[in-house]
C-alpha cells in the first residue's frame, strides 16, 4: 500500500534534450519578448537598449553557469527550490520556493498579456476575449501533460527562430547595412541597470528548465548543456533584433514609434502576418513553460511536505494534477485582476518588474547554494567558489542599482510579496512545532 502510494508520487523521466532545450527557447519567447521586453527597454534607455539587454544576458550568464553546476548535483525535481532546500536550510528551501513559483507565475502571466496586447492592437479584438483564448490554450496543455507539450514546443520554436532570423535581416538591409555604435548614447548608470534587469527578462525563460529536471532523461547531461544552450541562443537572437529595429529606427525613422506599423510599412502585410503568429505562438509557448515550472515547484514543495500533500500526487500523463490544477487557479487570479485593475499595458510593465526582481532573489539564493557547497572544499573547488561569488555580487549589484529605476508602487508591491513568504514561513514552522509537540 505504502509503496502504491509512493509510486503515484513520482514523475517519470521521459523528454530528452531537444525537448528541453526547444521548451525552455519556446519559455524564453525571445520574438514576442521583443515586441514586449524590448519595446520596455529601448523606451527606456534608447538606442543603447542592446547593450542593456547584452547585459542582462551577461548577469543570466553567469548565474546560469551556477546553475549548470547546481543541475549537475541535483537532478530531482524542483530546481531553485530543490537547491535551497538541501544545501541551504528547508526554511529557505521554502521561501525560495514561493518566491520561483511567484516569478515562474507573473512571468509567464506577463506573456499572456503581451501576446493579448499585439493582438487587441493590430485586429482590434475584445482584450478579455484574447487573454482567455490564451491563457485556456495553456491551461490545456498543462493538463496534457509535459511530452506533448515538448512536441508542440520543438516544432514552434523552429519557427521561433527563423522568424528572428528574418526580421534581424530584414532591418538590418533596409539600411543598406548601416550599423550604429550603442555605445555613442550616455545613460545615468541607475537607468541602465533597471533596463539590463528588465534586458534579463529575455534570456531568463531558461529558468523555466531546471524544475523539470526530474522528467528529463539524463539529467546530469542534458540539463547543463540545455541551460547554456538556451540563454545563449536566445539572449543572442534578441539583442540582435533589437540593435536591428533600433538600427532602422535611426536611420530610416518609424512609423508613429510602433514596431508592428514598422514591420506593416516596411515589409508588407505577410511579414506582419507571420510575425503575429509567432507573438500569438509565443505567447502560448512561454505561458505553458512557466506553468509546467511553477506545477512542478509546487510539486516539490508538496513532496517534502512543506506545503498539502495532495499537490504531489501523479495522475497518469497529466503529472501532478492538483499542483497543475493549482498553477492555473494562480495564474487566472494574477491575469485577471492584474488586467481589471490595471490594464493591458500597465498590467505588464507591472508584472514584468516583480518577477525579474523575484527571479533577481531566487538567484542569489542558487548562487548561496553554490557558495556554500564549495566552501565545504575551498581548496578543490576554487572555479565554483569564485563563479558564485560573482554572480552573487554582480546580480546584487544590479539588483540593488535597479530599484532607483523602478516606480516605487512596484518596488513596494515585490517587498510585500517578500514579507509575506516570510510570514508564511514562519506560520509553518509554527504549525509544524505545534503538532510535534502533540
Amino acid at each position: 500500500m505504502g509503496s502504491g502510494h509512493e509510486s503515484r508520487r513520482h514523475l517519470r523521466r521521459e523528454i530528452g534534450l531537444l525537448d528541453l532545450v526547444f521548451l525552455s527557447f519556446g519559455g524564453q519567447s525571445p520574438f514576442l519578448s521583443i515586441l514586449s521586453y524590448g519595446v520596455l527597454v529601448f523606451t527606456s534607455v534608447g538606442a543603447i537598449a542592446p547593450l542593456a539587454i547584452m547585459l542582462g544576458t551577461l548577469m543570466v550568464l553567469i548565474n546560469g553557469l551556477v546553475v549548470y553546476r547546481l543541475s549537475m548535483r541535483f537532478t530531482q525535481t524542483g530546481g531553485y527550490y530543490t537547491y535551497a532546500y538541501y544545501s541551504l536550510t528547508k526554511r529557505l528551501g521554502f521561501e525560495t520556493g514561493w518566491l520561483y513559483t511567484i516569478y515562474a507565475v507573473l512571468y509567464g502571466a506577463a506573456y499572456v498579456i503581451a501576446a493579448s496586447s499585439i493582438l487587441v492592437e493590430v485586429v482590434g479584438l475584445p482584450p478579455l476575449a484574447v487573454l482567455t483564448a490564451i491563457f485556456a490554450a495553456s491551461s490545456i496543455f498543462l493538463i496534457l501533460g509535459i511530452k506533448p507539450t515538448a512536441r508542440y514546443a520543438m516544432v514552434a520554436s523552429v519557427v521561433e527562430a527563423a522568424a528572428m532570423a528574418a526580421v534581424a535581416l530584414l532591418f538590418l538591409s533596409s539600411t543598406g547595412w548601416r550599423l550604429y555604435n550603442p555605445l555613442s548614447a550616455p545613460v545615468a548608470p541607475g537607468s541602465l541597470a533597471a533596463a539590463a534587469i528588465l534586458g534579463a527578462g529575455i534570456p531568463t525563460g531558461y529558468g523555466s528548465i531546471t524544475p523539470v529536471s526530474g522528467e528529463v532523461r539524463n539529467p546530469r547531461r542534458n540539463v547543463p548543456l540545455a541551460v547554456i544552450t538556451v540563454i545563449l541562443m536566445g539572449g543572442g537572437l534578441a539583442a540582435l533584433d533589437v540593435y536591428a529595429i533600433a538600427d532602422h529606427f535611426i536611420y530610416l525613422g518609424g512609423a508613429g514609434g510602433s514596431i508592428l506599423d514598422l514591420m506593416a510599412l516596411r515589409f508588407g502585410l505577410l511579414t506582419l502576418s507571420f510575425v503575429l503568429f509567432a507573438a500569438i505562438n509565443d505567447g502560448v509557448l512561454a505561458t505553458l513553460a512557466f506553468m509546467i515550472a511553477a506545477s512542478r515547484t509546487l510539486y516539490a514543495m508538496s513532496f517534502h511536505g512543506l506545503i498539502p500533500r495532495k499537490l504531489s500526487e501523479v495522475k497518469g500523463r497529466s503529472g501532478p494534477l492538483y499542483a497543475s490544477l493549482a498553477t492555473i487557479a494562480l495564474y487566472a487570479l494574477t491575469l485577471y485582476s492584474s488586467y481589471l485593475a490595471l490594464g493591458l499595458a500597465a498590467a505588464f510593465a507591472t508584472l514584468a518588474l516583480i518577477s525579474m526582481l523575484a527571479n533577481s532573489v531566487v538567484h542569489v539564493s542558487a548562487n548561496f547554494s553554490l557558495l556554500r557547497i564549495s566552501w565545504k572544499r575551498a581548496s578543490k573547488r576554487r572555479l565554483e567558489l569564485l563563479l558564485s561569488a560573482a554572480a552573487t555580487a554582480l546580480t546584487i549589484y544590479l539588483l540593488l542599482q535597479s530599484l532607483g529605476g523602478i516606480p516605487l508602487p512596484v518596488v513596494t508591491g515585490f517587498m510585500a510579496l517578500l514579507v509575506l513568504g516570510f510570514l508564511a514561513a514562519e506560520v509553518r514552522e509554527m504549525v509544524a512545532g505545534e503538532e510535534e509537540e502533540e
